[in-house]
């Protein structure tokens, strides 16, 4: 009697840690994997554009990392994350070099004439980091100026906040370096049902904002418009004209599509005096 309790016992013991052995053997039910939809809240994100007359496709580089590869004068890269803090920003020649003032140098970020520092990039933060001026832009002649010449770097802060719905988000910057301020006027052009001439007004070179304290137009916020092909029309002007003036625009750029819920910066690009101005894109979204 006592065997058979003993191996009744064994029976349950054994029947008891299968059971266990079975159950933690089971798959481990993880959530599904979601994709993110912006950057980082530990990380900050860059895109690059080449915007300098004349410079040949650069690489683009942060903390000596690539980040953008053999971007041609134009062009704009992808989104690509980064550290947070201070970061050195830097471009370089695809292939040969730079050429001009800077010769086999690189373009390396500048807080101001002075100095060079790196950029202080904020965490969840999304930058657009231009490429301007043209080859052989002079040296600065402040005192102590650490400035080389030649092109130099524009950054610049990008809110990508989703337009609502039936808008685009747009926004002009001037970086033709031999071009007076200008105005901007987007005429629509299709569907018909949008009527609306929005205008992009006193952009100088480079220039990112205007005015100080509460008065400051920053010219790096995005103008909601709706969505629709417009013809942009840029003056030599301060103000745009109204659609009733014969004053005739430096520069026109048919076929501007702005889509629904997208993300948009124009620049004009290139030299007046060498009749090259025109217009880039950048779609951020």
């Amino acid at each position: 009697m006592k065997n058979k309790l003993n191996i009744i016992g064994t029976v349950v013991a054994t029947s008891l840690l299968s059971a266990v052995l079975l159950t933690g053997c089971e798959d481990t039910d993880y959530p599904a994997a979601q994709p993110a939809t912006g950057p980082s809240t530990n990380q900050a994100r860059f895109l690059f554009v080449n915007a300098a007359p004349g410079a040949p496709a650069l690489n683009f580089l942060v903390e000596n990392n690539a980040a953008a590869q053999a971007i041609a004068f134009g062009q704009a890269s992808a989104y690509v994350p980064s550290q947070v803090g201070p970061v050195q920003l830097r471009a370089k020649a695809a292939s040969g070099q730079i050429g001009g003032v800077l010769g086999s140098g690189d373009v390396l970020f500048r807080a101001g004439a002075t100095n060079q520092t790196n950029f202080a990039a904020v965490a969840g933060t999304n930058y657009s980091v231009f490429v301007t001026d043209s080859l052989n832009r002079p040296r600065p002649t402040t005192t102590g100026a650490t400035n080389p010449g030649g092109p130099q770097f524009l950054v610049v802060t990008d809110n990508l906040a989703a337009p609502a719905a039936g808008n685009a988000h747009v926004r002009f910057f001037h970086l033709a370096p031999d071009a007076p301020a200008v105005s901007v006027r987007l005429v629509p052009t299709a569907p018909a049902s949008v009527t609306v001439t929005p205008t992009l007004n006193n952009r100088a070179y480079r220039v990112t904002s205007v005015g100080s304290g509460t008065a400051v137009t920053n010219f790096a916020n995005f103008t909601p418009v709706p969505a629709a092909t417009y013809t942009a029309q840029v003056f030599s002007l301060t103000a745009a004209p109204p659609i009733s003036s014969t004053i005739a625009p430096i520069l026109t750029v048919p076929g501007l599509a702005l889509a629904d819920g997208k993300i948009y910066t124009v620049y004009a690009r290139g030299l007046r005096r060498a009749s090259t101005l025109g217009a880039g894109v950048v779609q951020h979204n």
